[in-house]
């Protein structure tokens, strides 16, 4: 005890000692500490009310003022005090640390500048549609040596677009521009902005990319404002005069070259070789790491085919998603002469014209809505080209330009063929289970020469029971294996099937056996064996389908001590039951989750069935069931659908609501869901007022379950969860939540010893519902959560006693007992 007070007296010694530090002490004479700075908006005296977008606006001018004051950790400027608690250092002792390591010099009001910054918020504003606005400064003092500032912005009016005008022609380039307008990021009605402009040549850049134009960029276009229309503006659209021929030729390619085995330790040798040709691309490889159809189904550049931007970035992509290169850059240069064939040679370094070494970012690119080739000849024109040296000349002189051609080159650098993976991982669980698990993983990232990848895996792990002895059971151990392959590309009877987007579609086969072994308890043995297929449409929705998933879990041991809980629980004799699942499944997951969000979507659907093919042909045997080489095999359909909503608040606030329906439908030889098929609720990343698989199924509770003599595993076919959550970032890594959680868990048909587990019409009489406070502390590598929950409404109880909001009773070491339960998990639960 004396050990304790010991430390929080010298912990309030410290404190004091902080605080009572001025954090004026190194502030100059003559100059001030810069306190911070605050932005006063001054309500548009026309529409008299702050605009939808006030707080995106705020934000912005927030992030344009400078200096930055002073760091903070919980309201408190702990490197600044630091900082003031030394002097000066003469070498590398405490004053050094103090000083250089772990302070923080003052931030000064002399540093600020006032008049510049205001003028770089009047130019945002303006950028912003506000071409009237102005913006005033004031230094605030406070005391005899602190100061602020405060910038108040009266924006007035804000310009609207009156209308987009687009300054083409009739030629190749100009009739392309003409035809992507009805796409146009510029909307007749909405607000003046220089991003939405910014946007529009962004936007016509990749539409032109799409047609052939490779050497066009954005800095060829410009957009005309005329501000004179009494608050609205007019804007011209138009390519620049002086744009170079270069830009406006269409360009087809013609040949396309992978140097598979590049290094940049040996940039010369590892360009040279014999040129491999296959399906119309050349693959330059001495070394032979490859075979050519590795690369079948990743190029998606065709000779004597348009420049496409979409194929260009699409055959990067792919080739990075192969997994197998670390390095991917690609090189493209225009031809001359279209009969000589330049394959070998070279380096991605070399500059010149299109030698740029460059990886292109992601651009959707989009087909001339009216089919036509932005590189098709105008009749109207001259292919003199000596009249023209660029779009003025061009257009005044009616010259046509004939496509240009582009040889491409793709260098990639491999990453090691072979590698060995070690992974430690510790766990905490609610029903007061700690463990550790080694995970060895040996890899081949080119199997067969042929990008696929290889893996070989070995598990092993324990887990042991400290505190919570009511949970049951005992400590355990596990041992498993897995052999899995995984090809960059379908394997199919059906050839040539393709997707076109930038991700590799995959084909994993999969087996594995792994023994789960709770001492005194039993043993089972699980071996499983899946072919899946796994594909990306776009960057946000993902396929899963396994059109094979079969697993068998034998026990090979049961106790004594294990048939004495069963005598309390007999359905626990299902989780050890020999189960055997010959079916498949398909997983669809769309998540748009980006960080400069307001509202974000993840939603997922699942659907799993077995037994329903084999159900077809298999007779029944004089049981009743039937059998596969002496087995029954389950049969069921299990859907599961997710759906989880992100919302934004502001700053380093967010609400997020998650829905989880779950329903199973056993069948034929099955009269429930295999356990490993059924559902499961409470704990940590579930309702949190109630320990792991305590709950349910409906309104059945055992009261032995608070005993050692009762494993907690409750279990239902049917599944019912919303959860609700606020997480308010407070200072550094750390942050707070808020949460309710509700939901429960149902068996489809009734359980004589289960009473009140089956779903009706009256379901929503069993849910359960609890919340509680959260702290999180995320270091961006990991997040460590600790959730404290309470229930509010206990499905178990009498049907008008389950509101237990007038039972809460804090000071109650009984109540807390039972009521309040800590998860730690590592990871957010939604």
């Amino acid at each position: 005890m004396r050990k304790v007070n010991s430390h929080i007296i010298l912990f309030c010694l410290v404190f004091l000692v902080l605080s009572s530090c001025s954090t004026t002490r190194t502030v100059p004479e003559g100059d001030r500490l810069y306190t911070g700075s605050e932005v006063k908006w001054v309500t548009d005296t026309v529409a008299k009310k702050k605009p939808k977008d006030y707080s995106t606006l705020v934000d912005g001018m927030n992030k344009r003022i400078r200096p930055n004051r002073n760091r903070k950790f919980l309201g408190m400027p702990i490197k600044l005090w630091l900082y003031n608690l030394g002097n000066e250092p003469k070498g590398k002792g405490l004053n050094y640390l103090l000083r250089k390591k772990w302070g923080e010099p003052p931030v000064l009001l002399s540093q600020a500048k006032p008049e510049y910054t205001s003028k770089v918020l009047e130019e945002y504003l303006a950028d912003n549609g506000y071409f009237q606005a102005d913006l005033v400064s004031e230094v605030k003092n406070s005391g005899k040596k602190k100061a602020s500032i405060q910038y108040t912005a009266t924006p007035n009016h804000r310009y609207t677009i009156k209308s987009v005008t687009y300054l083409t022609d009739s030629s190749a380039i100009g009739k392309t521009v003409t035809y992507t307008k009805e796409e146009s990021s510029l909307i007749v009605g909405a607000n003046y902005s220089l991003d939405s402009i910014k946007a529009e040549r962004e936007r016509i850049h990749a539409a032109l990319k799409e047609q052939g134009y490779y050497y066009f960029t954005p800095d060829y276009l410009i957009v005309q404002v005329d501000s004179t229309n009494r608050g609205t503006v007019d804007l011209f659209v138009k390519i620049k005069d002086n744009t170079p021929l270069l830009a406006l030729r269409p360009y087809r390619m013609h040949d396309i070259s992978l140097f598979p085995d590049y290094s940049l330790d040996n940039d010369s040798a590892s360009t040279l070789g014999t040129p491999v040709r296959y399906k119309g691309i050349y693959i330059v490889d001495s070394a032979r790491r490859f075979k050519s159809s590795a690369f079948d189904r990743s190029v998606f550049l065709r000779p004597d085919s348009l420049y496409r931007l979409s194929s260009h970035n699409i055959t990067l992509q792919r080739l990075i998603n192969l997994g197998v290169f670390k390095f991917v850059k690609g090189q493209f240069s225009p031809v001359r002469d279209t009969s000589i064939h330049r394959i070998v040679g070279g380096s991605p370094n070399a500059t010149g014209p299109g030698g740029q070494g460059r990886r292109d970012r992601d651009s959707s690119g989009r087909k001339d809505s009216t089919n036509r080739t932005a590189g098709r000849r105008d009749a109207t024109y001259s292919r003199d080209t000596t009249l023209a040296s660029n779009y003025r000349a061009m257009v005044n002189n009616r010259v046509s330009l004939d496509s240009g051609w582009l040889d491409a080159k793709f260098y990639l650098t491999p990453y090691k063929r072979r590698s060995l993976q070690a992974e430690l991982r510790g766990t905490s669980k609610s029903n007061g289970f700690i463990g550790s698990q080694i995970s060895l993983t040996a890899k081949n990232r080119n199997w067969l020469h042929s990008a696929a990848l290889l893996e070989i895996g070995l598990t092993g792990g324990m887990e042991w029971q400290t505190g919570n002895k009511s949970a049951g059971g005992s400590n355990s151990y596990g041992l498993g294996g897995q052999v899995a392959v995984t090809f960059p590309r379908f394997l199919t009877p059906f050839r040539g099937l393709n997707i076109r987007t930038p991700y590799v579609p995959k084909t994993r086969i999969s087996a594995g056996y792994e023994l789960y072994s709770r001492a005194d308890l039993y043993n089972l043995n699980a071996y499983t064996l899946q072919l899946q297929y796994l594909w990306q449409r776009t960057q946000y929705l993902s396929h899963i389908f396994s059109p094979v998933a079969l697993t068998y879990v034998l026990p090979t041991k049961t106790t004594p001590a294990y048939d004495s809980i069963l005598v309390n629980d007999p359905s626990q004799r299902n989780a050890i039951e020999k189960q055997f699942i010959l079916g498949g499944n398909y997983t669809i997951t769309y998540n748009n989750q980006q960080a400069n969000r307001i509202h974000s979507f993840y939603l997922s659907g699942n659907v799993d069935i077995s037994g329903n093919l084999a159900g077809l042909v298999v007779p029944k045997n004089d049981t009743g069931q039937k059998t596969i080489l002496g087995n029954s095999f389950a049969q069921y359909g299990r859907f599961t659908a997710e759906a989880r909503h992100y919302w934004q608040l502001g700053k380093g606030k967010q609400w997020i609501n998650r829905l989880l329906l779950g329903y199973g439908l056993p069948y034929g030889n099955s009269s429930t869901l295999p356990f490993v098929k059924q559902y499961f609720t409470g704990g940590s990343s579930s309702i949190r007022a109630f320990r792991a698989r305590t709950l349910g199924p409906g309104s059945y509770h055992n009261p032995k379950v608070d005993s050692s003599v009762l494993l907690a595993n409750e279990a239902g076919d049917i599944k019912l969860e919303f959860n609700s959550e606020v997480r308010i970032h407070v200072a550094s890594v750390f942050n707070v939540a808020a949460f309710v959680d509700a939901g429960n868990i149902w068996l489809q048909k009734d359980v004589p010893d289960k009473p009140g587990s089956k779903f009706t019409s009256s379901f929503y009489k069993d849910i359960a519902v609890g919340g509680g406070i959260g702290l999180r502390v995320d270091a961006s590598i990991v997040v460590v959560r600790l959730d404290l929950a309470m229930p509010f409404r206990v499905p178990y109880l009498p049907e008008k006693e389950r509101w237990v909001f007038n039972k809460i009773n804090f000071s109650d070491p009984e109540w807390r007992k039972k009521n309040l339960v800590l998860n730690i998990a590592i990871g957010y639960p939604f």
